[in-house]
């Protein structure tokens, strides 16, 4: 099998060119892009899972953790029925694949944050935080709900409304039907 930064190079060193980009760095697995405004890396985790990953990141001092892949695509409207279902590689054939989809997705969908516009940078910034806010409010409902779980348990009607009232427009149906069933019974006594 080739090494992984000579198909890396191959397959997406005309687009990333075509952009600025030149290769900085390479590893046996891993190949670093950088143009004047981004760093695009690109690696094969070959010893544990076998997956193909890459991220993009800006130059411009404002680094955070890479923006993965499936971030990216998201951020640039590419049709989920076009994006990689998964990043798993059995052997150079597939890795070829993966990295010839990436790169048509980065060459018609990405161009904009390839380049460094801003308003395309800024949207993925924002996809970001959009996800972080959902993931918190997904995690504070699921523990609210266990506790609101406990209470209906123990007949803690006030409890229930305490904790289930603030998440009212989050909740399921079950949970308001319960939420309001603990609202009449408090109000019923």
């Amino acid at each position: 099998m080739s090494e992984f930064t000579e198909i890396a190079d191959e397959i997406l060193g005309d687009l990333l060119s075509t952009h600025g980009f030149v290769r900085v760095d390479k590893m046996h697995d891993l190949a670093i892009f950088e143009s004047e405004t981004c760093t695009l890396t690109v690696g094969h985790d070959s010893q544990r899972s076998s997956e193909v990953f890459m991220g993009l990141n800006r130059r411009d001092g404002t680094r955070g953790p890479d923006f993965n892949f499936d971030e990216v695509v998201r951020a640039a409207s590419v049709p989920s029925g076009l994006q990689p279902m998964g990043y798993a590689v059995r052997d150079e054939e597939s890795i070829r694949h993966l990295l010839q989809t990436m790169a048509a997705l980065l060459a018609t969908y990405c161009v904009p944050l390839l380049r460094g516009d801003y308003s395309a940078w800024s949207k993925l910034v924002s996809q970001r935080d959009a996800d972080a806010t959902n993931y918190a409010t997904e995690n504070r409902v699921h523990l609210a709900l266990n506790s609101a779980t406990a209470a209906w348990h123990a007949k803690d009607f006030e409890k229930i409304i305490e904790i289930l009232g603030p998440l009212r427009p989050m909740l399921g149906a079950s949970d308001r039907a319960k939420l309001e069933y603990a609202e009449r019974k408090l109000r019923d006594d």
